[in-house]
């Protein structure tokens, strides 16, 4: 289980809280793997700022690419369901080094209260989950076999 590339990210002017991605984020588990395409845009960690004192619940610490990926998970590739984005962002903070008991915590956050998230969030994927529409185009383009 590991990351195979570089969180690769640049800020979106006028938003603080996004950023997109500059190149693709890969993850594999050895039977799987994932790709966040170029463009994708993220919010990374989702953490209450009552929340920031918590030294696992660090937005700029060891979770940028898990939470990255698991923005992914729920907002683009749906496809292996709520559970299984849940136990790979849980898997890719252990992969990164955070601890078992951080690692846990994450997940439980996600796992009890990402349903809400999970149901009305991104259900399907659409242009504006892209930076721009070009990077959407490419995304599509690359999902349909040439005949």
């Amino acid at each position: 289980m590991a990351f195979e590339s570089d969180l690769t990210l640049i800020a979106i002017a006028g938003r603080p809280d996004l950023w997109r991605f500059a190149a693709p984020l890969v993850w594999s588990d050895g039977d799987d793997s994932v790709v966040v395409p170029r463009g994708f845009i993220t919010d990374l960690a989702s953490i209450p700022r009552a929340l920031d004192w918590a030294p696992d619940l660090d937005r700029t610490g060891l979770s940028r690419r898990p939470a990255a990926l698991h923005d992914w998970l729920y907002g683009g590739d749906r496809s292996r369901g709520k559970d299984w984005a849940d136990k790979t962002l849980r898997m890719a903070l252990l992969a990164e080094g955070m601890s078992w008991i951080g690692a846990y915590e994450y997940w439980f956050a996600v796992h009890a209260f990402g349903a809400h998230a999970w149901a009305n969030d991104n259900r399907v994927l659409r242009a504006e989950h892209f930076y721009a529409q070009a990077d959407f185009d490419e995304y599509m383009a690359g999902l349909v076999p040439e005949l």
